[in-house]
């Protein structure tokens, strides 16, 4: 027996407003959006949309609500595009990316705290695990359902209501086919209690049909033929085609099998086959061509048996042609939206790998610059350092310098005095000599040649030797610049460059202060100073740096 719409999906979206628009509404406002906003409004709403007629596109235009939604980060609508994507997979039949899918906007929700979404979500969840026949899965979520709806602290309405009746009716359903039919009873009045405070007809007889199957199951067959009649009642008051032709199927099914009366059940079935006829309900003509058949063999009327076995044959054949037909058509467009969802990651990935390596080539050039940077300060202050070094040697070196030509010449001005000394006191000895006796001139010539022994008459050459060991470059350097230099005039520039007063070079040569100051006169214009303001000392301090 079939069970008429035997699970409903609680798939309601947010943007119900959109959902009364034609597609191509949509699109055209699609193509006029500025902002991400309104794209992400309208691709949520095409994707709801074309769940149905056009999965592919409602797919895709899902995928791109993800994308928008992320990059608004708006977790409303990121759960909503989400729900949208579940949706078009489960319609699909692909139970894997949908229970994959709705598991995310469970994540979602809980992590918003949206109890609406976490009872669609798990709602939906619980009806593609009865679709493959796991009650205690399907339970567990068609529980929690009910519990997030049980949760909301929100005033009660008519779409909630009837959100709570087609969920407690997904309850008894599964309590029913596990054979624990007072639970099932409970959820079942409790569903119809609620279709009936609402007046939603649809729901009120799929309930009641569910309660007959029920009652024919316990075998309670007064029971079952009153809830499958007043199913079909409900039915035909609201004009519902597909309900009565499925109501009558379950009619003549019951007075097949249970009542025993044929030409009652024949009636039904015909019925069934009828009404399915015209609103092509393949399957409940095929099911109901099928006990015409049971039927028809058993009067031994063999003539309509053989019709009700071709229909139902040819129902058999249509209905798997047309599934076969859906099946490859859902797995082309499922391969298609996968091909297109590969390319679209292999581009992202390419995207992020060419931000990557620019912003590794960027770190680098960042490191290489910081790296130069280092090296040209450590350098910098390595030179100041060089230079500091380098200025404090020069500095020693210049004091160095004037310690010596102090020590010079006070050397020489000793030397000078000890020979003026000795010749001195030689020749006040000799004087003394020709005043004394013979017996004491011996004696007498004894101590002055002593004395003239200590005499130094290459003073002159140990000064030269000694000077240059201390300016090595200064002879060099005044030669080589002024090559008509005297000797005279070479010594005098010697004791100008110790920086020596007229005095004390008169004290050395024993020339007079004047002819000292004349012979720095000559000395000016030969080295060329004459008519300018520069200090001959100066100069002569720095000829040899100069070279």
């Amino acid at each position: 027996m079939l069970r008429p719409a035997c699970v409903f999906l609680l798939l309601w979206m947010a943007f119900t407003a959109w959902a009364t628009s034609p597609a191509d509404s949509l699109r055209r406002a699609l193509q006029n959006a500025v902002t991400d906003t309104d794209r992400l409004k309208i691709t949520t709403a095409l994707a709801d949309k074309l769940y149905n007629s056009d999965p592919l596109q409602a797919l895709e235009y899902a995928e791109e609500s993800i994308q928008l939604a992320k990059k608004l980060n708006s977790d409303s609508s990121l759960v909503s595009a989400y729900s949208s994507l579940a949706k078009t997979f489960l319609h699909l039949g692909n139970y894997s990316r949908a229970l994959e899918t709705y598991q995310t906007v469970i994540q979602l929700a809980e992590k918003m705290g949206d109890r609406y979404w976490q009872a669609v979500a798990d709602g939906n969840t619980g009806s593609i695990y009865y679709y493959q026949r796991d009650h205690t899965n399907a339970l567990k979520y068609y529980l929690r359902a009910l519990d997030h709806y049980a949760a909301m602290h929100v005033a009660n309405n008519s779409k909630r209501t009837l959100r709570k009746a087609n969920l407690l009716n997904n309850i008894g359903i599964v309590y029913d086919e596990t054979k624990d039919y007072d639970k099932a009873t409970r959820y079942y009045d409790e569903a119809l209690a609620l279709a009936r405070e609402i007046k939603d007809y649809e729901i009120m007889a799929d309930v009641l049909n569910n309660q007959g199957t029920q009652a024919r199951d316990q075998g309670d067959n007064k029971l079952a033929f009153q809830r499958y009649n007043e199913a079909l009642e409900v039915r035909k008051a609201n004009h519902d085609l597909l309900g009565m032709a499925r109501s009558s199927h379950n009619l003549g099914n019951f007075y097949l099998d249970h009542m025993n009366d044929d030409v009652i059940a024949e009636r039904y079935l015909k019925d069934a086959i009828s009404i399915g006829q015209r609103i092509s309900a393949w399957q409940t003509v095929s099911s109901a061509s099928g006990l015409l058949y049971s039927l028809y063999k058993d009067q031994n009327r063999y003539k309509e048996a053989l019709e009700a076995l071709e229909l139902s044959s040819r129902m058999s054949d249509s209905l798997f042609n047309e599934q076969s037909t859906r099946k490859i058509a859902q797995l082309e467009m499922q391969f298609e939206f996968d091909r297109k969802q590969s390319q679209l990651q292999a581009e992202q990935k390419e995207k992020e790998l060419y931000f990557w390596s620019g912003a590794a080539v960027l770190v680098l050039l960042l490191v290489i610059v910081s790296l130069l940077f280092v090296l040209q300060r450590n350098k910098t202050r390595r030179s100041e350092l060089e230079q500091a070094h380098l200025k404090l040697e020069k500095i020693n070196l210049q004091n160095d310098l004037v310690l010596k030509d102090k020590e010079l010449a006070t050397n020489i001005m000793y030397l000078l005095n000890k020979n003026e000394l000795i010749n001195t006191i030689s020749e006040k000895v000799l004087d003394i000599k020709q005043q004394v006796g013979p017996e004491l001139q011996g004696p007498l010539q004894k101590v002055v040649l002593d004395l003239q022994s200590n005499l130094q008459p290459e003073l002159w050459q140990e000064f030269e030797v000694r000077f240059q060991q201390v300016h090595e470059h200064f002879y060099k350097s005044l030669h080589e610049k002024f090559p008509d230099l005297t000797p005279h005039e070479v010594r005098l520039c010697a004791f100008l460059k110790l920086n020596m007063t007229t005095k004390e070079i008169s004290s050395i040569t024993h020339q007079n202060a004047k002819s000292i100051d004349v012979a720095r006169t000559r000395l000016r214009k030969k080295l060329n100073l004459t008519g300018t303001e520069h200090n001959l000392v100066t100069f002569l301090s720095q000829i040899d740096k100069a070279g």
